[in-house]
């Protein structure tokens, strides 16, 4: 039977999310987002840092009690955010300016270097998509990322809705009076993501993670088959920019699962591929192959 390309490719896919649901326990209802706040506070005077003392808390509160899916997933988002905290003064209310990163503790990392905002230990910390808040935007904005990035997961560019929320936050904050700097580059950041040029980083990672799932169940055909697209595409993106960061950041966070998941087959010949696109970890790739390095 003859299948259209578009409908072959809608079946993958569907195959594809099947395979990772299954390899995930369907017994128990994951928390929608697990986060790891690191708020560090040393350099704020001692009255400030105070005042903060349950701020990781609160941020904790604020984003694990929210219903950020429609859809019940079968593992948890993870959102680390990690800050050092600087205090620029008290007007009416104490601010606060911060660099911070924003990850999902594996494969994706962002550095933010302006985050300006003002709390107050009483405040309570509200989700308001119209009232903008520098605070509580920010978290929403690396929260709908992350989201976005775990979709994708699970379906071929399943995160498009989040990534267009984050983009619409992004959008309106940069039109605080206030606190306007830093929304510019997170606007650029979101736009750089949903862009084409990004897309085939996103299907690596849709590629990859169906790999791992099927590899869990035991289908090394089929795993191997996906990861193998997986790093197709990775020679391609190398091939057109070599110094492209976001090659060298999948490989680190994944180098010990693609050697792996090519461990039963006979031929050495991805493993050359691996070494040629990612030689810091040439003896690792070495170590399943029958040939000695040199």
């Amino acid at each position: 039977m003859n299948l259209h390309p578009q409908r072959w490719l809608y079946m993958k896919s569907s195959i594809i999310v099947l395979a990772l649901l299954l390899a995930l326990s369907p017994d128990t209802q994951a928390q929608q987002v697990k986060t790891n706040f690191l708020i560090h506070l040393e350099t704020l005077p001692v009255s400030q840092a105070q005042e903060l003392r349950d701020f990781n808390r609160h941020l904790k509160d604020y984003v694990e009690g929210w219903d950020w899916v429609n859809e019940d997933l079968p593992e948890s988002v993870n959102l680390h955010i990690e800050a050092f905290l600087a205090y620029r003064g008290s007007i009416v209310k104490t601010q606060y300016a911060a660099k911070l990163t924003a990850s999902n503790g594996l494969d994706i990392k962002y550095l933010d270097r302006w985050w300006f905002f003002e709390f107050e230990r009483d405040d309570l910390l509200r989700h308001d998509e119209v009232q903008f808040h520098p605070l509580t935007w920010l978290i929403d904005f690396y929260t709908q990322v992350m989201v976005g990035h775990e979709l994708d997961k699970f379906d071929e560019f399943g995160g498009d809705d989040h990534f267009d929320r984050a983009k619409r936050i992004a959008g309106d904050g940069r039109f605080s009076r206030e606190y306007q700097r830093g929304w510019d580059e997170r606007l650029e950041l979101i736009e750089s993501i949903v862009a084409d040029e990004f897309k085939p980083f996103r299907r690596i990672r849709f590629l990859f993670y169906g790999g791992m799932a099927f590899q869990k169940q035991n289908n090394n055909t089929e795993a191997s088959a996906l990861c193998r697209q997986a790093i197709d595409i990775l020679v391609e993106q190398r091939r057109r920019n070599a110094r492209d960061g976001n090659i060298k950041t999948f490989l680190d966070a994944h180098y010990l699962e693609l050697a792996d998941v090519f461990s039963s087959e006979s031929s050495s010949d991805v493993y050359d591929t691996l070494i040629q696109i990612d030689p810091d970890h040439k003896s690792t790739y070495m170590k399943y192959t029958n040939k000695p390095e040199h």
